[in-house]
């Protein structure tokens, strides 16, 4: 009898052993370095336009959220002509909840929505960890390239303790999204299919008639600025992180070189990555006079000096080709394609 009890007794954690198997070897995809979640959605006779229209209904619908708590989501840029969505969120992983205690994780997440001709890909990436410890005030952060991968994440072939928890948390977030995705392709009246049969009758990739050219998001509209004097040219990759805090400290002014205008309320939201291109971000107030004329494709560029602002004392100049806008409330933040970097 005292066996069946201890059998009894431990029962559960066989089981969630068990139930591990799908978090385990190679349960997070990275590609070149990133962790990149894919999934690719059939749509067999929808064109590029359907499926654009459908996957854009979606993406307004599932990432609206913008809470007291720190949750925000919404799409942050649409290109109907390449088809090409993208969305940026934060939102809480969930580890465990009690009566006494909420073990929780705030997520930051880029969602990029592919749309062509029969299919439609996203692929969740740029994922990043907010943890809040009792013993500190500041969350701890993580990256997942350095937190969930299988090198961080498992040992011996099981999961680690704090680590895969995380893993199990962003997996089970990845199959949600993509679940609610397909949801939305079957209203829309798709068949999904079981994997096995996706693969077997995949329709082959399109290929693009002869003589028609591919479009590209956002081309500029007016040339690309001059070198600066006294300044060189860097990339985002070969920034070196002290340069990435200075911007923080520093004062910032955009000009735009066709109309001279000048925006000096603009507020430095940082870099990233959109459809593998290097894009900056500012939030400024929606009745500035540079949001009101910037235009899609347009260039302008954002200058960085120490306080007070001194044209004599600008350190950084970055040059960027307007690609899109999201709106919270009375503040729009404009995103960038970075396309030259000069510091002094």
């Amino acid at each position: 009898m005292k066996y069946v009890f201890y059998l009894l007794a431990f029962l559960p954690l066989f089981l969630s052993a068990q139930d591990d198997s799908k978090y385990l070897d190679g349960a997070v995809p990275v590609e070149k370095g990133r962790v990149v979640f894919t999934k690719k959605i059939d749509a067999p006779s929808m064109s590029l336009q359907e499926v654009y229209a459908t996957a854009l209904q979606w993406a307004n619908e599932r990432f609206v959220t913008n809470d007291e708590e720190g949750q925000q989501c919404r799409v942050a840029f649409q290109n109907p002509e390449g088809g090409e969505i993208a969305a940026t969120g934060k939102e809480y992983i969930v580890f465990s909840s009690t009566i006494l205690a909420l073990d929780r994780s705030l997520m930051s997440y880029q969602a990029l929505i592919y749309c062509e001709d029969n299919a439609c890909r996203i692929k969740l990436t740029n994922i990043r960890y907010e943890y809040s410890v009792a013993y500190q005030r500041e969350p701890e952060k993580y990256a997942a390239e350095e937190w969930i991968t299988d090198q961080y994440a498992l040992r011996k072939g099981k999961l680690n303790r704090i680590t895969g928890k995380f893993r199990r948390g962003t997996i089970d977030f990845a199959d949600a999204l993509f679940q609610s995705a397909e949801e939305a392709f079957q209203k829309a009246g798709v068949q999904i299919l079981p994997p096995e049969e996706t693969e077997a009758t995949a329709a082959p990739e399109p290929v693009t008639a002869p003589g028609k050219q591919a479009v590209i998001p956002a081309t500029p509209i007016v040339p690309a600025l001059g070198t600066p004097e006294g300044f060189k040219a860097m990339s985002v990759e070969d920034m070196p992180s002290t340069l990435v805090q200075l911007l923080q400290q520093s004062v910032l002014r955009i000009k735009m070189a066709d109309n001279n205008i000048t925006e000096n309320q603009a507020e430095w939201k940082g870099f990233g990555k959109m459809f593998s291109k290097d894009i900056a971000s500012i939030t400024l107030d929606a009745d500035s006079h540079f949001y009101q004329q910037v235009k899609d494709g347009e260039v302008y560029t954002l200058q960085f000096a120490p306080e007070p602002f001194s044209q004599d004392a600008v350190w950084m100049i970055i040059e960027c080709s307007k690609q899109g806008e999201t709106a919270e409330g009375d503040k729009r933040t404009v995103i960038g394609e970075v396309l030259k970097i000069w510091v002094k």
